[in-house]
């Protein structure tokens, strides 16, 4: 029952959290039998409930001992049936390696009655712009297990791909890639000679396929700013409030870029620094006069200028009252957590499990006592309207705050080239140029 309660509260948490969740592979999640799941780990606990989000069968989770230390972590991984390992580097703070023993036991009990887990391969959550070495455990674990193992059903292994652009921010996007299965038993009958460190190395391959593995964080940076770039096409941008394109096709095209930019980058690397500098420098000119690379296309005619105001200005002041109202009911708790967030989060991969986490605390607490509080002072036809009003508002502020944003990244763009056309036409000569040339050099690795 209180699993139950606590995959509904992730649900929801995550869906607040993250403005666009996408997800590619379902058809690759084994519905039954012993499995598996092996993600690269990027953002601490977010990544476990990313997986939960999205494989609807039960799942245990596995996680470092140390998270115990704190009551409310600990309460919820009991209840979730969390799988413990004590780490090597974990040792000054009370973890014994010694009950790692109990832990894979518990592992293999788990999958002999069919059973799915995760397990992170990388060993721990980094920020790191590529895949950490993987750690032998999950292969040992997955060989053990199946040498050992009488059932009629193979273990499978799945595995997974997580995404996060902008990861930490609130309100950014995921884009989950569940990869092709490896059964076990095939994969021993193909290869008598393989153990840990080859299966190891298979599973890391598989994750790699399904994830952007960059050397360097300043090749990550410039290469996703060229995918904005060309994402453009060098054309007008859609209205406010609508998406062009989707997180998993933005991503796919980062993914196209790195693996051209790698083929060129040794055969015509005078060719290929040029333009790197020139994404730079265009990346460094937005981002001191604050501008999104699609922004620099707007149309600047006056009448469509006068209908993009009478609109905007119709939705924010007609939402106006539901936001504000949204506002006043949410802004201790949304404080609350964003203060913990600052104070406990000392790497970038700990900001979303420290909003997450106290999330699912603090605003059921304001809830029930805003609620509680409704009933007792009034009429029940107004407690009700309150009950109802206070989860929708806070939706609606939500979706008020992102169009916000939108239209005033839209205004500030119009307002500066009103005042200097000359630097839009100047941009957009620069913008199209890069895509010219990223797009010939796409064309010149075509077959």
């Amino acid at each position: 029952m209180i699993y139950t309660v606590l995959r509904i509260l992730f649900h929801w948490s995550l869906r607040v959290f993250f403005r666009r969740m996408e997800v590619d592979g379902l058809e690759n999640i084994p519905e039954s039998g012993p499995v598996l799941f092996l993600p690269n780990h990027i953002n601490a606990l977010v990544d476990a409930l990313v997986v939960l989000e999205y494989v609807k069968r039960p799942v245990s989770l596995t996680a470092k001992s140390t998270l115990a230390e704190y009551k409310v972590v600990d309460f919820m991984m009991r209840s979730a049936r969390v799988i413990r390992f004590h780490r090597k580097q974990d040792k000054e703070l009370g973890a014994d390696r010694s009950r790692n023993v109990r832990a894979l036991a518990e592992c293999r009990r788990r999958l002999e009655q069919g059973e799915a887990i995760c397990i992170f391969p990388e060993g721990q959550s980094h920020s790191d712009p590529g895949l950490r070495p993987f750690r032998w455990g999950a292969a040992r674990l997955a060989l053990e297990y199946s040498l050992s193992n009488t059932s009629a059903e193979s273990l499978k292994l799945v595995p997974v791909g997580l995404h996060f652009p902008g990861k930490g921010r609130f309100r950014s996007d995921v884009w989950v890639r569940f990869g092709e299965p490896i059964d076990v038993d095939r994969w021993i009958a193909a290869n008598p000679d393989g153990g840990p460190k080859e299966l190891t190395d298979e599973l890391e391959r598989g994750v790699r396929k399904l994830t952007i593995d960059f050397e360097q964080r300043e090749d990550s940076i410039l290469l996703n700013w060229a995918a904005d770039v060309l994402s453009t096409g060098g054309v007008p941008p859609m209205r406010v409030g609508r998406q062009k394109g989707t997180v998993a096709a933005r991503l796919s095209l980062v993914k196209l870029m790195k693996d051209r930019y790698d083929l060129l980058k040794d055969v015509r690397n005078r060719e290929v620094e040029d333009l790197r500098m020139r994404v730079d420098r265009y990346r460094t000119k937005l981002r001191q006069l604050g501008l999104a690379p699609a922004e620099v296309y707007i149309h600047m005619e006056t009448w469509r200028a006068a209908l993009f105001v009478l609109r905007e200005m119709g939705i924010l002041l007609f939402g106006l009252p539901m936001a504000a109202w949204g506002t006043l009911n949410h802004y201790v708790p949304y404080q609350i957590v964003r203060l913990f967030a600052l104070k406990f989060s000392k790497e970038k991969d700990q900001m979303a499990t420290n909003v997450v986490f106290p999330g699912i605390v603090i605003f059921p607490f304001f809830y029930t006592a805003q609620i509680v509080a409704a009933w007792l002072f009034l009429p029940h036809l107004w407690a009700g309207i309150y009950t109802v009003s206070l989860p929708f508002s806070a939706y609606f502020t939500l979706l008020y705050m992102d169009r916000m944003r939108g239209t005033l990244l839209r205004v500030r763009a119009f307002a500066r080239f009103l005042m200097q056309p000359e630097l839009q036409a100047r941009l957009i000569s620069e913008g199209r140029s890069i895509i010219e040339d990223l797009e010939q050099l796409g064309e010149d690795l075509e077959p």
